[in-house]
């Protein structure tokens, strides 16, 4: 369903997910709401993953090629070694349940390109 829909509009719910699953890893780490800090990562990583994506690179190549990235940019927002470390874990675990919630109801397979979960 939501695979038919412009690459534009597909960029931009995958860039709302991903913001909303670093919003709630950032506070299941810190307890605090980084809204313009969750939307700035969204809109960086996803762009990222959309040009590496462009580049033929291979299509498991693109996830790994971000963690440097989400690394860095959550350095920025938190500073901490250890709260970094749990809102990493945690934003990818709730990434994750969206990219399967998503990808069952919807059909929708671009949170992460490599993985397609339906036939």
């Amino acid at each position: 369903m939501f695979n038919a829909l412009p690459s534009v509009v597909q960029l931009d719910i995958s860039i709302l997910f991903t913001a909303l699953a670093w919003g709630l890893g950032f506070y299941l780490a810190d307890r605090r709401a980084y809204v313009f800090a969750s939307l700035s990562i969204g809109c960086i990583v996803c762009l990222a993953g959309y040009t590496v994506a462009s580049l033929n690179t291979p299509a498991w190549a693109v996830v790994p090629s971000l963690i440097p990235l989400d690394l860095l940019l959550s350095w920025y927002v938190l500073r901490k070694p250890r709260k970094i470390a749990v809102a990493y874990v945690s934003t990818w675990c709730i990434y994750l349940v969206f990219h399967i919630g998503l990808s069952a109801f919807f059909r929708y397979d671009s949170l992460i390109p490599s993985w397609k979960l339906h036939a």
